[in-house]
């Protein structure tokens, strides 16, 4: 298979929203210091209008400002599409507590106390700088769920974005896409997107999206989609046909950007700074799970998967049958072995589990002994039920937290939140 290198673009612009001279002058003196580009807004207001227009890679904030206080900085950045996704550190002479909490509520990154020397700012600078970034646009599985009851974890159909170092990889095209898209093509300013989007198979919730994905209607713009090869159906013939006239009104050819379609093999291939790595997944057609490595950061990308272990049994009980699918599962616990992320099908309770075996998906505790097997450092729980609201989703994140604390083990577990980013620091 072909692979796609075209090299990312420079990391290091860097707008600092700062009212007092000397600091500004401080800031300069040792960031341009290390060639990265700086440029200065000396109110809130002029910050706010100037990282709308042109998007920086990461701001520099100061509080108590003239025309708006920091915190109303960071809610416009938060809520405007261009600005949402980009990183923000809090530099403040406020050393209260409930401040730096506030920020970091609010969507900083990080907060920097002034006075601060040249090590601690290069030091918050380079992290924030080279840390990769996930953000979840969708992780509701089989429908999209919205509804009050499903607003802190979101009802989006899959879409995950993964930002590092000005790379970017989307993975699958469900409903979460198209609020991605726009806020995309809002960050770009007018400049040509190029965009890599990795689908793990074409069930309906996995690329329903694609057809209100903005970029793709842009003159310009290059959407470079990668998925699994089938017999029957091409990838791009099932992106056609839930185009077909009959469907909807625009057809895939009519899309403005330049659209490539290409068939994922098993042999590892490049994206930008990442090593792709793909394994077909226990679950009904041609499915695939993604292992995306970069400068030894890993994250895996599994959602919908069934344990062998669990199924297998199911159709011939035997404790030769359960050995065999424990070996058959060593695939995904290979593909997802010491990931610092691994986003994992946790669909079903395992009361709900016993009534849909065979369905594909998996129940939350087999994420969780699958993870503790392959040495994860970060499990998020995906995927997430339709009928499961809010307050379910809590009730399964808590009882996967004990039986990680019951194992006697330290791996961190989070159930995937809509738009809210998670941050993975580079070694």
């Amino acid at each position: 298979m072909a692979t796609h290198t075209r090299a990312p673009e420079a990391v290091g612009r860097i707008l600092v929203i700062e009212d007092q001279p000397d600091i500004r002058q401080l800031i300069a003196a040792i960031l341009k210091a290390d060639n990265l580009e700086v440029s200065f807004a000396e109110d809130g207001e002029a910050g706010v209008l100037a990282a709308q227009k042109n998007p920086p890679d990461l701001i520099l904030l100061d509080l108590m400002m003239p025309k708006l206080h920091g915190y109303q900085v960071l809610q416009a950045l938060r809520a405007h599409p261009a600005t949402q996704g980009v990183s923000v550190v809090v530099v403040s002479a406020k050393a209260y507590a409930s401040d730096k909490r506030k920020a970091l509520e609010m969507g900083a990154s990080a907060y920097l106390q002034k006075p601060f020397n040249a090590k601690s700012l290069r030091e918050v600078v380079d992290q924030q700088l080279t840390k990769a970034v996930l953000t979840f646009w969708g992780g509701r599985g089989s429908i999209a769920a919205p509804g009050p009851t499903t607003l802190r974890y979101g009802g989006n159909t899959p879409c995950v974005e993964l930002r590092y170092r000005g790379a970017q990889i989307i993975l699958d095209a469900g409903t979460g896409i198209r609020p991605l898209g726009v806020s995309m093509q809002a960050a770009a300013a007018g400049k040509r997107l190029d965009i890599n989007l990795l689908i793990t198979h074409t069930h309906w919730d996995h690329i329903q999206g694609f057809p209100f994905f903005t970029p793709a209607f842009v003159p310009g713009n290059t959407v470079n989609v990668f998925g699994p090869h089938s017999t029957e159906k091409p990838l791009e013939k099932v992106l056609r046909g839930q185009m077909d006239h009959e469907y909807f009104p625009v057809a895939l050819g009519d899309m403005a950007a330049k659209i490539t379609v290409r068939d994922v093999a098993m042999e590892p291939f490049q994206i930008g700074p990442f090593t792709v790595r793909a394994a077909y997944m226990n679950h009904p057609g041609m499915t695939l799970g993604y292992r995306l490595e970069a400068e030894g950061l890993v994250v895996a990308y599994a959602t919908d998967t069934e344990p062998f272990r669990a199924l297998l049994p199911t159709v011939d009980p035997g404790e030769d049958t359960a050995e065999f699918g424990r070996g058959q599962d060593q695939e995904l616990v290979q593909l997802v072995r010491d990931a610092d992320v691994y986003i994992a099908d946790a669909q079903y309770s395992p009361e709900e589990y016993a009534k849909k075996t065979g369905w594909g998906h998996t129940n939350y505790v087999d994420a969780v002994i699958i993870a503790l097997e392959a040495n994860v450092k970060r499990l998020v729980l995906f995927s997430h039920d339709p009928m499961h609201n809010d307050a379910e989703i809590d009730r399964k994140l808590a009882h996967c937290r004990a039986l990680v604390a019951a194992a006697g083990k330290t791996m961190e577990v989070i159930a995937a939140s809509e738009s809210v980013p998670l941050e993975v620091l580079s070694k």
